[in-house]
C-alpha cells in the first residue's frame, strides 16, 4: 500500500543548502538599523551572533527544544542598543535573503505534482530557527511549495525532530492517520528515528547511497525517481 500522505524534510531533502552566511545577514540588518550606538561594529555584532549560536542554537539537538530567530535576534542586537523600525517579520525575511542559498534537488518538483495528481496530501517538518514563511518562501522560489497542505518549522512548536510531538502535530494538521503517513528525511537521527517512533514509514533520502547500519529506516531511496516507484 502506497501513502495517504507524505511529509518530507526540508534542507538535504527538497532542497540542497549550498551557503549560509550570517555575516552577510547582519550586515544586511545593521544597514537597516534606526538607531546604531557608534562604537558598535559589524565586527562585534558578529562575535555576539557567534556566542549566541554557540551556547543557544548549537544546543538544540541536544535537549529538542528550538529557540526561534526572533529570539536569538534579540539576545544579540537588544545587548547592544540596536533598535529598528521594520517588523521582526521583515528582518528575519531580510537576513535570510542576505544569508541564504539553496537550490531544488533534482526531480523534487515533478515528484511533488506526481503525487498531488494522485491526490497523496503533502507537506514539509523542518527543523529551524526561522518562521513558516520565510521556509515556504524559499521552497516556492523553487516552484516546489505549490502542493503543499502545511508547511511546519520547529521555530513555531518549540520542539525540534526527532521529537514524536512535532511528527503527531504534523499528522494531524494534515489530516492523516501516522500509519498512513511517509515521511522522507535524508537524517536518519532525527527524520526517520523522529518518524518511526511517530508510527510512520520513515523513508531515508539517501543520494550517497550510503549504508544503513542501523537498519533503522523502512525503506531507503537514492532519488526522486525511486521514491516514485516505491510510493505509487
Amino acid at each position: 500500500m502506497g501513502p495517504k500522505g507524505v511529509l518530507f524534510d526540508y534542507g538535504g531533502t527538497l532542497v540542497e543548502e549550498l551557503s549560509f552566511d550570517p555575516r552577510a545577514g547582519n550586515e544586511w540588518l545593521l544597514s537597516r538599523a534606526s538607531h546604531r550606538p557608534p562604537h558598535v561594529t559589524l565586527e562585534d555584532v558578529v562575535a555576539r551572533a557567534n556566542r549566541i549560536s554557540t551556547e543557544v542554537a548549537g544546543r538544540r539537538d541536544q535537549f529538542q527544544i528550538e529557540t526561534a530567530w526572533p529570539a536569538l535576534s534579540r539576545l544579540i542586537h537588544d545587548f547592544f542598543g540596536i533598535r529598528f523600525d521594520l517588523s521582526m517579520a521583515e528582518l528575519e525575511m531580510g537576513f535570510w535573503k542576505a544569508s541564504a542559498q539553496t537550490r531544488p534537488t533534482p526531480g523534487a518538483r515533478g515528484m511533488l505534482a506526481q503525487l498531488h495528481r494522485a491526490n497523496v496530501a503533502l507537506g514539509v517538518v523542518s527543523n529551524t530557527c526561522f518562521s513558516e514563511q520565510v521556509i515556504r518562501f524559499e521552497l516556492g522560489k523553487h516552484g516546489l511549495a505549490d502542493h503543499l497542505a502545511i508547511v511546519m518549522v520547529s521555530a513555531e512548536y518549540s520542539v525540534r525532530k526527532p521529537n514524536a510531538l512535532l511528527f503527531e502535530t504534523a499528522a494531524a494538521r494534515l489530516g492523516v492517520q501516522p500509519k498512513d503517513i511517509w515521511f522522507v528525511g535524508d537524517r536518519l537521527d532525527t527524520d526517520v528515528i523522529g518518524a518511526k517512533t511517530a508510527g510512520m514509514t520513515a523513508v531515508w533520502f539517501n543520494p550517497d547511497r550510503a549504508p544503513d547500519t542501523s537498519q533503522r529506516a523502512d525503506l531507503s531511496v537514492a532519488d526522486w525517481d525511486d521514491f516514485i516507484r516505491n510510493a505509487l
